[in-house]
């Protein structure tokens, strides 16, 4: 049996494409714009975007790669026009834009610029510009006081620093990207793993989330495929959380998810940030990204530039916040630069107390811009049904089921984004998911509403999806079912192979022509499972 993350068999390129001219029409009112990389400028070309509209791009953006025979020959083999060759090659160079380069101020160079008896204003003023806020331990504040620190300085090197001008909006939605390479089997100096005090400050923060919020959680490097060159390494990325609503049972389901992670694989910091991004834009609301690592990239991707895309997204407000974990100065450089990027700040940690501080610092961060999504004031009582982030088969309508001795009944019906009136406060109602093809599905059992507003329901927090593969054409049927006490309940049924059945989230038996090809079989919300 194979798993699928439903944002696999999304419309990404349509997606892409959105955010891409989103990002080119608001590029003069942003208060800065991010040099376009060579990967960005080929995914514009691939994407089919207009001359005109690239060349405006190129010349108010610039290009954050030096111009070679060997770049212009890649971009004319992505279908670069020769007007857009001809801007490139007119763009001024990275090393023209001293302001884009300006490195991230670390630990050391603090320290270096108070014995270099550098005045403290100018050290504060180079800390306003630098996205790394500090976790000191006591060596390094006595160490920082030994160099003429002051209490100021010191309060403003580990203080939250101000909200970014850029999180005008409150955001509802959250992505958390979570290191489980190999790397973080190694010890810390409190002799625990990084895996170890990782699976516990991190389960930590989940639980300081603010309810409501839209979480998302993307793990990388948590499994090993052959070899240490097999190419499948690199593209361990999974989304072990799809972006739905967090409330208390889905903290303690994430804390459970969290506490059973191993340190395995690589590193493709990149790709999971990638795939981060795809999740928040299912949404396309105001959000932000934590990136929690114990070291740099492994896969050959560039994390600084995929951060730079995501950041080119106007509803990122929250920024992609990075936290070194155990990590050496030149690798809190790199990762500053990546936070620098995304427009987010980098928090650097070396032990479990100073990961805790700095998950605290960003959580108390989180908690000024964090809020849940708004729920539709009504002078009824209803529900609306939102269309499915995620790629579902046709439905035909939403239904309300209210149960008699014997019968049922249907009390309302309407389709997704509609109001659908809950007729009693006391009754208890089925909501159903009617398909096109197939059974009713139940998603929500013995639902009430006795208050008069309008609840919003994402039909992919309730339901799974199987499918089952084959050839030619079933004998008599694929069921999906449950065993009750002496009795059987169907739950979705299709007469032929291929064909995606939507089912109720929890376990499952799976049939196929009379016999069961899966017993107990577990079922995600948002998940697509296939079976051979």
């Amino acid at each position: 049996m194979k798993t699928f993350s439903p944002s696999h068999f999304g419309s990404f390129v349509f997606t892409m494409a959105t955010v891409f001219l989103v990002s080119m029409c608001c590029s003069f009112v942003c208060a800065q714009s991010t040099r376009l990389s060579q990967a960005d400028l080929e995914k514009l070309i691939q994407l089919g975007i207009g001359d005109d509209a690239i060349t405006a791009k190129i010349k108010t953006d610039g290009i954050a790669f030096a111009v070679d025979g060997q770049i212009l020959g890649s971009l004319k083999k992505a279908g670069a026009s020769q007007a857009v060759l001809d801007a490139v090659q007119s763009s001024p160079m990275p090393s023209e834009s001293p302001a884009t380069t300006t490195p991230p101020i670390l630990y050391n160079d603090v320290l270096s610029l108070l014995k270099l008896g550098i005045g403290e204003q100018a050290i504060l003023d180079r800390l306003s510009e630098s996205p790394a806020v500090f976790t000191l331990g006591e060596a390094q504040i006595a160490e920082l006081k030994a160099a003429g620190a002051s209490a100021k300085l010191l309060s403003f090197m580990q203080g939250v620093r101000p909200v970014s001008m850029q999180a005008a909006e409150l955001i509802t939605d959250l992505a958390i990207v979570m290191d489980c390479s190999a790397s973080m089997k190694e010890s810390t100096p409190d002799s625990e793993t990084k895996m170890t005090v990782a699976r516990r400050v991190v389960s930590d923060m989940v639980q300081k989330i603010p309810d409501g919020l839209n979480v998302t959680f993307v793990i990388y490097g948590h499994e090993v495929f052959g070899g240490a060159d097999d190419p499948r390494n690199c593209q361990a990325v999974k989304v072990a959380r799809p972006l739905i609503t967090l409330g208390a049972a889905g903290k303690a389901e994430l804390s459970q998810l969290i506490a059973g992670l191993k340190p395995t694989g690589t590193t493709p910091i990149a790709l999971s940030l990638r795939v981060a991004g795809e999740e928040l834009q299912k949404n396309d609301a105001f959000c932000g990204l934590v990136l929690i690592t114990d070291g740099l990239e492994t896969c050959k991707g560039d994390p600084v530039a995929e951060a730079a895309r995501l950041a080119s997204n106007p509803k990122l407000t929250f920024g992609v916040n990075v936290v070194g974990f155990g990590t050496k100065p030149e690798e809190d450089e790199v990762l500053a630069e990546i936070a620098k990027a995304g427009k987010g700040k980098y928090y650097g940690a070396d032990s479990a107390r100073e990961l805790a501080d700095a998950l605290q610092t960003l959580s108390t961060e989180l908690d000024k811009v964090a809020t849940p999504p708004k729920m539709a004031v009504s002078n009824r009582r209803a529900i609306k049904v939102l269309k499915p982030a995620i790629e579902f088969p046709e439905y035909t309508e939403i239904q309300v089921v209210s149960f008699g001795i014997g019968s049922s009944r249907v009390e309302a019906s309407g389709k997704y984004g509609e109001e659908i009136r809950i007729p009693s406060a006391t009754t208890k109602y089925e909501i159903r998911w009617v398909p096109k093809s197939g059974l009713a599905v139940a998603m929500l059992k013995d639902f009430t509403l006795a208050e008069r507003k309008v609840i919003e329901i994402k039909p992919e927090e309730h339901l799974g999806m199987i499918r089952v593969n084959g050839t030619g054409v079933p004998k008599e049927g694929i069921y999906v079912y449950q065993r009750g006490l002496g009795s059987i309940l169907t739950l979705q049924e299709s007469k032929k192979f291929g064909e995606i059945m939507v089912v109720p989230a929890g376990k499952v038996n799976v049939s196929l022509d009379g016999e069961d090809i899966e017993q107990d079989m577990p079922v995600e919300a948002g998940t697509l499972y296939d079976l051979e």
